[in-house]
């Protein structure tokens, strides 16, 4: 059963007017999207749509060239990208960028840095552990030795032990054994329901269409189709394109 929109509450994540040059092309351009509280919104396109360049300017690690990037009332647009992390926006890349050398256990300590001083610092391991247990099986492993979906486990472990507000997902299926797919998805599902908003980018779109409330559809770098994911999924052109129907 799907979350209700509706008791999502105030917009979490507002974004305006948003355009982004990478190498000196632009990437995205104009793109305004808005993010509720618990939600889960999901962002699709193929290759090259400008997906993962719109998380990265959200999180700080991209410049824009102009538009306006709010994160609870607050202008994150020309933070960088630690102090974004700081204000609750947690951030898994594409490439997971985990410390291979290091064992599952340094890594997730890692990411409660920022809390360092606080008594209950490592309080979202029993989360974490909830959420991956063959990861609490694997806490003495170096994290290079992890297979794929085991390491989308651990990167998103580690951003959740930063405690976000909004945890932003890019492709977190993607380089994953199909049978742990359905898990990761999960997983995104059971974040949600700790109080964890998550914008999630993804190219398996009939999989996220199902956890989501809303979607946005970005085709070379603009925003072509927005709404409901039952609205999105039974878009014509969404459904020739991306689904194959």
């Amino acid at each position: 059963m799907q979350h209700d929109p509706a008791a999502s509450g105030k917009t979490l994540l507002d974004v305006q007017g948003l355009t982004t040059a990478y190498r000196g092309l632009v990437a995205i351009s104009d793109i305004s999207i808005t993010v509720a509280a618990g939600e889960i919104v999901v962002v699709a396109g193929a290759n090259g749509a400008g997906k993962s360049t719109l998380l990265k300017t959200i999180a700080g690690m991209e410049q824009s060239r102009s538009g306006t990037v709010t994160l609870l009332d607050r202008r994150i647009d020309t933070m960088p990208a630690h102090e974004v992390t700081a204000l609750g926006l947690a951030y898994v890349p594409e490439n997971k960028r985990l410390f291979p050398r290091l064992t599952v256990s340094d890594n997730l300590r890692l990411g409660s840095y920022l809390h360092r001083g606080k008594a209950d610092r490592e309080a979202p391991l029993d989360q974490v552990f909830a959420l991956f247990p063959r990861l609490k099986e694997r806490l003495q492993q170096r994290a290079g030795t992890l297979s794929g979906g085991e390491q989308q486990m651990l990167a998103i472990s580690r951003a959740l032990m930063t405690r976000p507000t909004l945890l932003m997902l890019d492709e977190p299926s993607q380089g994953i054994m199909p049978k742990l797919v359905d898990e990761i998805f999960d997983a995104v599902v059971a974040i949600r329901k700790t109080g964890v908003t998550v914008l999630l980018v993804e190219q398996r779109l009939a999989e996220s269409l199902e956890i989501a409330d809303r979607a946005y559809v970005l085709q070379t770098g603009r925003l072509v189709l927005s709404g409901n994911a039952a609205e999105v999924r039974d878009h014509p052109d969404i459904r020739r394109v991306y689904l194959g129907l």
